[in-house]
């Protein structure tokens, strides 16, 4: 004999909805969708957008087009670090650390030569 089994089962109640399939969104080739979708969009209120931006943006509420710093690079890199002096700092473990312009120090410990210059210690 199975053992007592406390609940009831459920009847199964098989309930079909009689409803329609949506209908297929078709696009064409030379349809732009994007621009009729968002053309009566609230996301298109040049206010608010101006706004937005004077909040966000400093205060400044005029919109100019971004543009493409990498079409004015010329080869240079950062003119600013080439030119300012390394700090170095001995440390008590006999090793020289370079210190950064923000305080912190680079890992790499190095040796001063006779000559002043610092090499790597390996």
């Amino acid at each position: 004999m199975p053992p007592f089994w406390p609940f009831k089962r459920a009847k199964k109640n098989s309930m079909e909805l009689d409803e329609e399939a949506p209908e297929a969104i078709v696009y064409r080739k030379d349809q732009e969708v994007h621009s009729e979708k968002h053309a009566q969009s609230v996301e298109r209120n040049e206010e608010a957008y101006k706004d937005a931006l004077a909040l966000f943006g400093g205060g400044d509420t005029t919109v100019t087009a971004s543009r493409n710093i990498a079409d004015q690079y010329d080869g240079v890199t950062d003119t600013a670090a080439s030119t300012t002096t390394t700090e170095w700092v001995h440390h008590t473990d006999g090793y020289h650390y370079q210190k950064n312009a923000d305080g912190t120090f680079q890992p790499t410990p190095h040796v001063k030569q006779s000559d002043g210059s610092y090499v790597p210690y390996s």
